[in-house]
């Protein structure tokens, strides 16, 4: 009984990690678009520099991209 809980338990936690990984990709991606576009959007600009923001932005972009593809990997191959 023991080994049926632990795999009942390893396959919920497996198919459950690559969702996870896509919906923590998708809130990098929307951060560092916040980043991008908050002063073009009329959000209150924060206190950093245009050339900070843009990095912090790109940086998060591509993260979330890369969390993205590690959970559609884990989710389809």
């Amino acid at each position: 009984m023991h080994q049926e809980y632990e795999n009942t338990n390893k396959r919920m936690n497996t198919s459950y990690r690559p969702l996870g990984e896509l919906i923590r990709g998708i809130f990098f991606i929307a951060f560092g678009l916040y980043a991008f576009f908050s002063e073009k959007l009329g959000f209150r600009k924060p206190d950093l520099s245009p050339w900070v923001l843009y990095f912090l932005g790109g940086l998060l972009c591509a993260y979330g991209l890369f969390r993205v593809y590690r959970g559609i990997k884990q989710l389809f191959f």
